[in-house]
């Protein structure tokens, strides 16, 4: 049985203004349904639009999502690196030989799996693909951010991020009907670390050399030392 949420429950599970939500359901952009005059939400429903809509943000609305994030979390900004606590040189590939959106998620998954890090790997795959089908994760720039479809920390042996570069760029369903060649498979395990690392590399997209960076790494080690030195430029303009 999936669990309901009231209103206010909502806006603490997603840490967004009451505004925000209140928008929202006025415009029917949320999954909800009415109890009476109050509207109620299923928590899985509601991780997965909260992940919809960090990828939806643009410009100043990210920038102030990711601001209130980082500081719900940490005291300072300088002590909220995350990606250190996710990569790792094997958890990089650098000529990934996809040729379709489908191949993309099966490889990852099967990446995953090598590296000992699921539970379930059939379950990723499903989550990854339903995900998909729902809203894809690409975006404009060349690179998609595919995560399960909701979190889970039975699903994966602890969190972690992979990241392949495609030999041929792959369609993806971007916005902007552009090919992708850059992944990011985001496995956190916990809903709001989950957002808080959508924010995170979202923020590292718009503001820094991340993309160019990950074409042009020669090494994961290159490139792992490269997206670090994004993510503290990124914190460094919160002090």
């Amino acid at each position: 049985m999936h669990r309901q949420l009231s209103f206010r429950q909502a806006c603490e599970r997603l840490r967004i203004p009451e505004q925000t939500l209140r928008d929202a359901v006025k415009y029917n952009e949320v999954p909800f349904r009415w109890q009476g005059d109050e509207p109620v939400f299923d928590a899985d429903a509601l991780d997965a639009w909260g992940s919809r809509r960090i990828l939806a943000l643009r410009d100043r609305d990210l920038a102030s999502e990711h601001s209130a994030s980082t500081r719900m979390d940490v005291k300072s900004p300088t002590e909220d690196t995350l990606l250190p606590l996710l990569l790792k040189p094997e958890y990089v590939e650098l000529d990934l030989r996809a040729k379709t959106r489908k191949s993309v998620i099966r490889d990852l998954v099967d990446m995953a799996e090598r590296l000992e890090l699921l539970y379930d790997p059939a379950d990723l795959l499903r989550q990854l693909e339903e995900r998909e089908a729902l809203s894809p994760t690409a975006l404009p720039g060349g690179i998609a951010l595919p995560h399960p479809h909701h979190q889970d920390p039975y699903l994966i042996a602890e969190p972690f991020m992979l990241i392949a570069r495609a030999r041929k760029p792959v369609w993806f369903g971007a916005g902007d009907d552009a090919p992708t060649d850059l992944f990011c498979l985001v496995c956190c395990g916990e809903h709001l670390r989950h957002l808080h690392v959508l924010a995170r590399l979202c923020m590292m997209i718009r503001d820094t050399d991340f993309l160019a960076e990950i074409r042009t790494a020669e090494t994961p080690e290159a490139l792992i030392e490269a997206a670090c030195a994004d993510e503290r430029a990124v914190l460094a303009r919160l002090r």
